[in-house]
């Protein structure tokens, strides 16, 4: 580990001219705008020759060439077009350096290293150049930083996102990476993981590249921060890949047509459905995977058009309750509800009607009040409310949070202080944010360092946080094949200001052989009665509409 302590990085930039793609322009102004200071321009003045015309049809790679006519004249995503850099760079200095070629591999001139090496420079960020080797990887006190748009444990070489596109691998890593010598060896800074978008190799590649943007700012954080620069050195010995021959294109080709097809007539004609079921056991009898679908004990839904998700239990001195979602596939939103243990939980007490959607209801208790905190992100808000007993209705008590989509708020008390980890609705199923205050109500302050987690399989909450031998558990929903895939448990090591850190724990499946083992995404314990939620897949005219109405409004 490298230690700093400074409130703000210089850095450099590699580059092959000061027009950059969409998302590297991106990068770099993030950086500015969070104050770190580019300090160098690195410009490449490559001056090599240019083949003759005879050459280059000899040397033409003709196996490859349905590829290199696509990807230069065909596909255009957003976040390649072309974006000038003059803006950001006037008045930074630049040096023009024309890098030695052996073999594959650019080495700089020693004249150039010690110029690049006079500005000392905390790191160094590559949008340019070949393969790098020799002295230059030192000139910076980090490094040189470089992404790489796969997990190098599973895909290294490219295209970004390609091969897991085509082998239909659900899950895309993006890496950033500090350069070393030996080719794709490099040192893993920051990792994110994204959900491949299988119907759309577009879509999918503007999500990696935007989605990485924050990583360079994100370790420029760490080390803000928490004065340590973490480091994982890559040890991957997968296949180097390369772009695609012409049969493989026309695979492309083929696969982007049928599943595009295949991903509509999927949500136009096959509803997810989830119920809500209980167990009286205690939560750790999930963890093995060993439970069988005769011990949980489903909810019998009203109508067929509906269902009923995100469930919460909660026990006082009059009761047991379990709240719950009330999905309308006819209205195209939820209500919440609560069933009662005097009940047998057979009766569903509706406690919403707003115009706008309602679901998660985070309920708990403090200072002898139940409080619950439901997900409304279309009003922007995060909401607490009172729960009456007598009258099983909520009374609006304080807004905590406000002024972005909020999704699945889940508090927790730690330290002395209350944390709220949630996701915003523009990236539900990746970005982990936490808000912390001194009181419960607030105001709630971000974390140092967010997003705390980019990840599909362990970012977005799935219940309460709770307490096992000693270890702090945290829920959250692995979306990485599907929603509601399963739900991932992590270790939380430290929980402070500017530090999150967690490690594996476990992970919860869908109830095998039950009516609704497709999914499950929220899990809730009160020692006494474990909650879940579990899905399967109907068709209902009424979601039909809906799900036709959300296509045409896109």
């Amino acid at each position: 580990m490298m230690e700093n302590k400074r409130k703000s990085l210089r850095f450099g930039l590699m580059i092959n001219s000061l027009t950059v793609e969409h998302w590297q322009y991106d990068t770099i102004k993030m950086l500015m705008d969070n104050g770190m200071k580019l300090s160098l321009i690195i410009q490449n003045s490559d001056n090599t020759p240019t083949p003759s015309f005879f050459k280059k049809i000899k040397d033409y790679p003709f196996k490859r060439m349905l590829f290199r006519i696509w990807h230069r004249f065909i596909f255009k995503p957003r976040s390649k077009y072309p974006t000038d850099l003059t803006e950001l760079t006037q008045d930074i200095p630049t040096i023009f350096c024309t890098p030695v070629i052996k073999g594959i591999s650019s080495y700089f001139e020693e004249i150039d290293i010690q110029e690049i090496r006079n500005q000392n420079l905390d790191f160094i960020l590559r949008f340019g150049f070949n393969i790098i080797r020799g002295e230059v990887l030192n000139v910076a006190k980090y490094g040189i930083w470089s992404f790489h748009h796969d997990d190098e444990r599973i895909i290294r070489g490219g295209p970004p996102g390609f091969w897991e596109f085509m082998k239909g691998i659900h899950n895309n890593g993006v890496i950033l990476q500090r350069l070393t010598n030996t080719l794709s060896k490099g040192i893993i800074l920051k990792r994110y993981n994204f959900r491949t978008i299988l119907h759309s190799y577009r879509s999918h590649l503007d999500q990696l590249y935007f989605g990485s943007v924050q990583m360079p700012l994100q370790v420029c954080k760490d080390l803000i921060n928490n004065g340590v620069l973490k480091e994982e050195p890559s040890v991957s010995e997968a296949d180097i890949m390369h772009p695609p021959t012409n049969f493989k294109m026309i695979q492309y080709f083929v696969k982007s047509i049928t599943r595009r097809i295949g991903f509509h007539l999927n949500d136009l004609f096959r509803q997810e459905d989830w119920n809500v079921g209980y167990c009286e056991c205690n939560i750790e009898n999930f963890f093995n995977g060993e439970l069988k679908h005769n011990n949980i004990q489903w909810f019998k839904k009203p109508k067929k058009n509906c269902y009923f998700a995100d469930p919460f239990v909660i026990k006082t001195k009059k009761d047991t309750y379990i709240f719950f979602e009330w999905y309308s596939y006819s209205k195209g939103r939820a209500d919440l509800a609560v069933a009662l243990k005097s009940e047998n939980f057979e009766k569903y007490h509706k406690l919403t009607n707003f115009k706008e959607h309602r679901s998660y209801p985070f309920v708990f208790e403090h200072d002898g009040i139940v409080y619950c905190m439901p997900e409304a992100h279309q009003t922007k808000e995060v909401v607490l409310y009172r729960f009456d007993e007598d009258k099983l209705c909520f009374e609006k008590d304080s807004v905590l949070l406000s002024g972005f989509p909020i999704v699945d708020a889940t508090l927790y008390h730690h330290d002395n202080k209350w944390f709220m980890f949630l996701v915003n609705q523009r990236d539900s199923h990746t970005h982990l944010e936490i808000y912390y205050s001194d009181n419960l109500k607030g105001p709630y302050l971000p974390h140092l360092n967010n997003p705390v987690m980019i990840d599909c399989n362990k970012a977005r909450p799935a219940g309460k946080l709770f307490e096992y031998h000693g270890k702090v558990v945290r829920p959250s929903q692995n979306c990485t094949e599907h929603y509601g895939q399963s739900i991932t448990l992590e270790e939380i090591v430290s929980l402070t200001e500017k530090e999150f850190i967690t490690n594996p724990f476990g992970e919860i499946f869908p109830i095998k052989d039950s009516e609704y083992d497709k999914g499950i995404h929220t899990i809730n314990s009160n020692d006494e009665i474990t909650v879940i939620d579990g899905k399967r897949f109907i068709f209902t005219v009424s979601g039909l509409k809906q799900q036709f109405k959300q296509k045409i409004n896109k």
